[in-house]
């Protein structure tokens, strides 16, 4: 790697940073990151191969006039870095530790050299932010990729129709063929790139539009009259939604029920509907805190070095949360009524409880892709869920645990038995922002969406009837949101994450 002058824009498959703006990217798709993990990574991707020490990061993160447990507080970061690439202490690939001295980048790291390649196109040629914003746009990014083996000008990630991907493939060989040289065929991938990708958003537009025209059509669509879709894993994909389109939506009541006088996220709301469960940093660290459903009489619940996402048991009595444990992320058990008996039970995040009480689902990639997983409260063998991937499971009343497909934008929701058997996506549209603004209720799944006129509306799905019905418009894109057991109230967070509004009225 050349190492003159200093790094603004790095690479690392399938990751790209830019330590300018402190953004990063996996396969395209931006990544959260918060500041003291990303100085963590700049410092460490700056000395590649080199041992950083943990007092020069230390001194990196905090001044010697700010009170906090920096060792603490560095593990914790360490391991807020480790979850975003996905990396992992015993066996890593990128982020390497040194007991007790410090932690060194080990991964294949590369120059972005996208700019250069930028300056020198001629008149007409697609620039590289073109094609990420294209790339990135919400009709885009639901279905397509862009594989690895292309030129590092455009976000990879994987397409899914075969069309496209052998159009853009020809590029490459057309290219070869006539002799040009290498700046002037990724040019040419690049355009025949950004042409798929125009001709897949105009399909997209095309199924919205039929999508409203059926519900026009009939107040109650048959699902059989929808047509399905097969996905490439060998298993079934639920039909396509009907959307029930309103011009004019329910009003509802927003009411601020904890402020942005700090950081504030992840709310949840208790079973009997008296209790608010949120992260804060307030006094620190992140912490799960807990308060009265209007945010008042706050109380500290979790004492880790930090710790995040946290989920009530059925009883209203207990709170699992993920927390960083012995260089790792492990989900936390506390009783609400006696947080300093709060135990690890699993390693993994992303925590919640069986409908039961008996079983907290959670995260893990320890098989090498995240899957859900469980384990019995009272203790036992850790059973793994999914095997397609899985991420952020709800148990829901319907007889079937509810997950996120993944951990990066607009993911899908797919669904498996309780008793284990087919794993499905419920629709290949119906995606929320994040994938934890997303939840399930009695009477469907609830979710945060972004539709075509580029609102965030509040969507319910029936998976049963295939129907999405929207309930009000929302003024903020959340990335966390949570409803009440009966779905009538939903919690969620400004964008910003400092602070928590109260949405009620929605039936």
């Amino acid at each position: 790697m050349n190492q003159d002058g200093p790094l603004s824009r790095v690479r690392f498959r399938p990751f790209e940073a830019d330590l300018t703006t402190q953004e990063i990217w996996r396969d395209g798709v931006r990544l959260k990151l918060a500041r003291q993990p990303f100085e963590i990574l700049a410092l460490l991707v700056s000395r590649p191969g080199e041992l950083v020490s943990r007092d020069e990061l230390q001194r990196r993160l905090w001044d010697e006039g700010h009170f906090v447990d920096a060792s603490h507080g560095l593990n914790a970061a360490v391991n807020k870095l480790r979850e975003t690439l996905c990396d992992s202490a015993d066996e890593p690939k990128y982020i390497e530790t040194l007991p007790r001295r410090g932690y060194r980048f080990i991964g294949k790291l590369t120059r972005d050299e996208i700019v250069e390649e930028c300056d020198t196109a001629p008149a007409g040629t697609p620039s590289a932010e073109s094609a990420e914003a294209l790339a990135s746009s919400p009709v885009a990014s639901e279905s397509i990729s862009i594989p690895p083996e292309l030129p590092p000008s455009i976000p990879s990630t994987t397409f899914r129709r075969w069309p496209i991907w052998i159009a853009a493939s020809a590029a490459l060989i057309v290219g070869g063929l006539i002799g040009a040289s290498w700046n002037l065929g990724a040019r040419n991938t690049q355009r025949a790139l950004l042409e798929a990708l125009r001709k897949e958003k105009a399909e997209k537009k095309e199924l919205t539009v039929r999508y409203a025209e059926q519900a026009q059509a009939s107040t109650a669509p048959k699902v059989d009259a929808a047509p399905a879709i097969r996905i490439e894993q060998k298993t079934r994909m639920a039909t396509l939604p009907a959307r029930e389109m309103h011009d004019d939506l329910r009003p509802a009541e927003f009411r601020t029920i904890i402020p942005g006088d700090s950081g504030n996220a992840a709310p949840q709301i208790s079973p009997d509907g008296g209790k608010i469960a949120f992260m804060s940093n307030r006094s620190g660290p992140w912490q799960i805190w807990m308060s009265n459903a209007d945010g008042s009489d706050p109380v500290q619940i979790s004492f880790t070095d930090s710790a995040g996402t946290p989920r009530w048991s059925p009883d209203g009595k207990s709170l699992v949360f993920d927390a960083p444990w012995h260089d790792a992320t492990f989900v936390f058990l506390a009783p609400v009524d006696h947080p300093d008996r709060a135990r690890p039970i699993a390693e993994g995040c992303v925590p919640s409880f069986s409908r039961d009480g008996r079983f907290v689902y959670y995260a893990s990639d320890r098989t090498g892709d995240y899957q859900v997983w469980k384990v019995a409260v009272a203790g036992g063998p850790e059973i793994q869920v999914t095997q397609q991937g899985g991420f952020a499971a709800l148990e829901s009343q319907d007889g079937n645990i509810y997950y996120s497909k993944s951990r990066y934008p607009n993911p899908e929701i797919w669904r498996v038995p309780l008793k284990g058997s087919e794993e499905i996506a419920i629709s290949p549209i119906m995606r929320p922002r994040t994938w934890a603004s997303w939840t399930v209720t009695k009477d469907g799944v609830l979710l945060v969406a972004d539709l075509p006129d580029g609102r965030s509306h509040l969507t319910l799905y029936d998976p049963a009837s295939g129907v999405a019905r929207d309930l009000t418009s929302l003024q903020t894109s959340p990335f966390w949101m949570a409803a009440s057991a009966d779905g009538k109230k939903v919690v969620m967070n400004d964008s910003a994450e400092r602070q928590i509004t109260m949405v009620s009225n929605l039936r």
